[in-house]
């Protein structure tokens, strides 16, 4: 079973939300079965080495939660209710029923955020936050108005203060004891904290996310700092206290907008802060000296960054160790390649910085409208990746990529990627020669901040994965569907295998490889008629035997990259980048069976042929479902399983209203139909659960043949 909700993605993408709406709890039946959609993680922080109870709203019932997931290490949270509560929807945008857990974080925890997923008997949910923290947490007193600076709430730094901007107007004031001299900074997590929840939209098209501004009053009520928009829409200030006495936080969206869903946690300390590092990256097997970027560092910034030869290349994060102490967690990169600065004097084609592949080259704009110029070598047809990271690691740069001729004309030129203003480019040489890589900031800002990372090198045959597969509710002896698409990249047009790895003991993914001439697939997963409730974090992988371009072959695996669905304005849907893909057996849902015959269809080019369907519903579900081949929304296909030329025919029946059990999914072959050979498909069976969610329940595999057209004249 499979749902589609208004949220994730990973660079597959899932078409599995069941979403629950109607009263939900154990003392009254579910009237629909889907995902537990969690609102609110109150408070939104705890300190490591510390343990609390906390409480998820959702809108849907967490009665019967037996598993919480994070997605890294250092944290663990247990239901705490001991009576069965309800939990009705009461319409997009409300602020759900509190569930109490009991949450502990370990002493070695690292600081940050974690996405939050939790397991019920009956669903699991989509994703929520946690952030781990160094500092004390403070809650907000709620029931206490705090909403200017005479009735400021008085913390004692350093704090780790967790409110909520819960309506329009809403403005919270903290109030703290300051020396003159004393340096302090103040860090808000709002957007990172509610990022990634399902429905999220205050008003309009244009109100989603808390957009954070901060503001530092003295003790005569004189602005000393104000900020909006440090990391994505989350403000950072720091500042020297100019005078013994009394001093106020603000914090308000700065659109004065508001919700209850304005989660937020506000760092407060007066330590030292790091932003980033200076190489952004490091090579395996090496140590290379580096600078710590941010607020109170001390007397030197200095520190090193290493990695060891093993070390899987990608982003870490890790403290910084300066001659004041550590610093908070950063992101580094570890890297194959070596690595090297760009600096200011490379700013133009005369001076370009001539530069042998692979490479990685960590640089900074320190001024408005800088560009950075590198140089290389290529011959015709050979195929090349850049990639630069910024976005990725909360830097403000907004790189732009471009390629130039000799001559100056411009060959190719990439900015945003997927949910990400970092470019990624795969190109191939039109001719030979000298080629020159430039890099900016598409506004032609500058300043301290404004790093960047470009990777270099030469292309080999390869692939992606992406689609639909941010979770999965499954019950025994049923079966559901997921949905991946491969981009084939450098020329590479071979198969490629696709995995679900970590799966719940009892549940099975067919196996399923994307042949050439294809682009997309279904993965079905299955539950053996024993699979006891259970929930496990999985990851979608694809898999290929690859010939390098020295002709030997190597062994390629690339997990896909995850997305949840976000529900937007007016029924909209998005997509924003996660870690985190979620499989649970459950009790019995809505249908209780999918059942397609015959299991093999052979299908010749200009054929067609019939798949019977037969669905057997739970006991008071009387809604209609309509089978489908692919996972649509409008005229969006989000997943698609049917090999080009193959199509499903206007004589199918696919609405199943009213006592109505059986359906027939035609499927016509065009006569250039894809030659494929049992190709694992199977028939959704689509519930409605609102406007613009619907769950994809499906059948057993069918294995799929379509015959090569006839040879000859």
């Amino acid at each position: 079973m499979s749902q589609r909700c208004s949220i994730c993605s990973v660079r597959l993408t899932v078409a599995v939300c069941l979403l629950s709406l109607g009263v939900a709890g154990s003392t009254s039946a579910e009237t629909k079965i889907g995902f537990r959609q969690v609102t609110i993680v109150e408070p939104v922080a705890i300190q490591r080495g510390t343990s609390q109870e906390m409480t998820l709203r959702s809108n849907f019932t967490l009665d019967e939660t037996y598993a919480t997931f994070f997605n890294r290490p250092g944290v663990t949270m247990t239901f705490a209710e001991t009576e069965p509560k309800e939990a009705p929807r009461n319409g997009r945008g409300s602020d759900g029923t509190p569930f109490r857990f009991d949450v502990t974080a370990s002493a070695d925890a690292l600081p940050g955020v974690r996405e939050l997923r939790v397991a019920t008997k009956q669903a699991v949910s989509s994703v929520s936050h946690l952030l781990v923290t160094d500092f004390p947490v403070v809650r907000e007193n709620e029931k206490q108005a705090n909403d200017d600076r005479t009735s400021a709430m008085p913390v004692t730094l350093p704090a780790a203060i967790c409110g909520r901007v819960e309506k329009a107007e809403d403005v919270d004031f903290y109030s703290f004891e300051g020396k003159r001299g004393q340096q302090i900074t103040a860090d808000l997590y709002a957007q990172r904290v509610t990022e990634g929840i399902h429905g999220m939209v205050v008003r309009g098209p244009l109100i989603y996310l808390m957009d954070g501004l901060l503001t530092l009053y003295g003790p005569n009520g004189q602005v000393i700092a104000q900020n909006d928009n440090f990391i994505g829409g989350d403000p950072f200030l720091s500042a020297e206290l100019p005078e013994d006495g009394t001093y106020c936080i603000e914090v308000r969206d700065a659109r004065y907008a508001g919700s209850g869903r304005y989660a937020y946690c506000l760092e407060v300390a007066s330590q030292t802060h790091a932003h980033a590092v200076f190489p952004l990256a490091v090579q395996r097997g090496s140590t290379t000296p580096a600078i710590a970027i941010g607020a109170m560092l001390g007397e030197s910034s200095a520190t090193e960054l290493t990695a060891t030869a093993d070390e899987t290349p990608g982003i870490r994060r890790q403290r910084l160790k300066l001659a004041s102490g550590d610093t908070n967690p950063v992101e580094v990169l570890v890297s194959d390649a070596p690595q090297i600065a760009g600096t200011a004097e490379y700013d133009s084609i005369e001076h370009a910085l001539p530069v042998e592949l692979p490479i990685g080259i960590s640089g900074r704009f320190e001024q408005e409208d800088a560009t950075r110029v590198f140089s290389f070598v290529a011959q015709k047809d050979q195929w090349f990746e850049f990639e630069v990271t910024a976005h990725q690691l909360g830097l403000p740069t907004d790189p732009v990529l471009e390629i130039f001729h000799a001559d100056g004309k411009l060959a190719v030129e990439s900015d945003d990627g997927p949910q990400t203003k970092d470019p990624k480019l795969h190109w191939k040489a039109p001719s030979d020669g000298t080629f020159y890589v430039t890099i900016r900031d598409l506004h032609g800002r500058g300043g301290e901040r404004f790093l960047y990372h470009l990777s270099m090198k030469r292309g080999e045959p390869d692939f992606e994965v992406t689609g639909e597969y941010y979770y999965a509710q499954i019950a025994p002896g049923t079966h559901m569907i997921w949905f991946a698409k491969v981009n084939r990249l450098n020329g590479y047009d071979g198969p490629v295998e696709i995995f679900v790895e970590n799966l719940p003991p009892g549940v099975t993914a067919e196996p399923v490889t994307v042949p050439p001439g294809m682009t997309h697939c279904g993965i079905i997963l299955s539950a053996a008629d024993d699979a006891k409730i259970d929930a496990a974090l999985v990851r979608t992988s694809g898999r290929a035997t690859i010939q390098r371009n020295d002709g030997s072959d190597r062994s390629v695996v690339h997990y896909g990259r995850v997305t949840c669905e976000q529900q937007g304005s007016g029924g909209g849907q998005a997509r924003w980048p996660i870690s985190t893909q979620l499989v649970g057996v459950t009790k019995p849902l809505d249908l209780l069976k999918v059942e397609a015959e015959p299991r093999e269809v052979t299908l010749k080019p200009g054929d067609k042929a019939e798949i019977n369907v037969r669905i057997e519903r739970q006991e008071g579900f009387t809604d209609p479902v309509t089978l489908a081949m692919s996972f649509d929304y409008f005229t969006t296909k989000f997943g698609e399983q049917l090999p080009p030329g193959v199509t499903v025919g206007k004589a199918s029946k696919l609405r199943l209203a009213g006592k109505t059990l059986a359906g027939t999914v035609v499927l016509e072959a065009s006569d250039k139909a894809l030659a494929v050979e049992k190709l694992p498909i199977a028939v959704l069976a689509r519930v409605s659960i609102t406007f613009s969610i619907t769950t994809n329940y499906a059948s057993n595999p069918i294995l799929l043949t379509v015959t090569p057209p006839p040879s000859g004249p």
